[in-house]
């Protein structure tokens, strides 16, 4: 018989964010991830391609450093 062994819940330990932008042909949001880069998308919903206004490099930096890479966003109820 197997002993069951209890696991500790892990921290993250990386973050990555989440935008949307708004499709211009059907209205609807598409989510891109840390989008730096001028870019064509497209739309998951009615497979339009559009363009994307990228967002500042720094600013998704800085929300990495002020949460330590996800850390620190942990819940405190689990730490």
């Amino acid at each position: 018989m197997r002993k069951k062994t209890h696991i500790e819940p892990v921290p993250p330990d990386g973050m990555e964010i989440l935008f949307f932008y708004q499709c211009p042909h059907c209205n609807r949001h598409v989510p891109v991830v840390n989008p730096i880069e001028p870019n064509m998308i497209v739309c998951e919903h009615c497979a339009k391609r559009f363009p994307i206004i990228p967002v500042d490099d720094s600013v998704l930096n800085y929300i990495r450093i002020m949460l330590a890479g996800g850390k620190a966003a942990s819940s405190p109820d689990f730490i």
